[in-house]
């Protein structure tokens, strides 16, 4: 026979085999149990998950009141125009107290003297 008829033949015979092949091995590997994974814990009761309260102001802004056993805990205020700012109750005391995003504190500016 000739190299081509004999490349010919393997290919038919790789073509025909190959997918009895492939059927006979999917049913012949038999199938394992898979185990049943870990159960996931229950989410956090009311009590202890923070709550959002979202308001929107007369004025555009954005009021994000966080509680957390009904107790508040921080507020999130976004403006319309301008950069949003926190105020958190960093000791527990039930007062506000303000935070930029880096915890530096916010400086005071007084206007002292203007002309046009």
């Amino acid at each position: 026979m000739s190299i081509r008829v004999r490349i010919l033949t393997l290919l038919l015979a790789a073509l025909v085999v190959t997918p009895a092949s492939v059927a006979a091995a999917q049913t012949a590997t038999p199938t394992k149990d898979v185990p049943i994974p870990p159960k996931i814990p229950s989410p956090p009761s009311d009590t202890t998950a923070p709550t959002v309260h979202i308001l929107t102001g007369k004025n555009g802004d954005v009021v994000e009141e966080y509680r957390q056993g009904g107790q508040l805990f921080m507020v999130r205020i976004t403006p319309p125009h301008g950069k949003p700012y926190t105020l958190h109750d960093s000791n527990g005391d039930g007062k506000l107290d303000k935070a930029d995003n880096n915890g530096d504190v916010a400086p005071v500016y007084w206007t002292v003297y203007e002309w046009n």
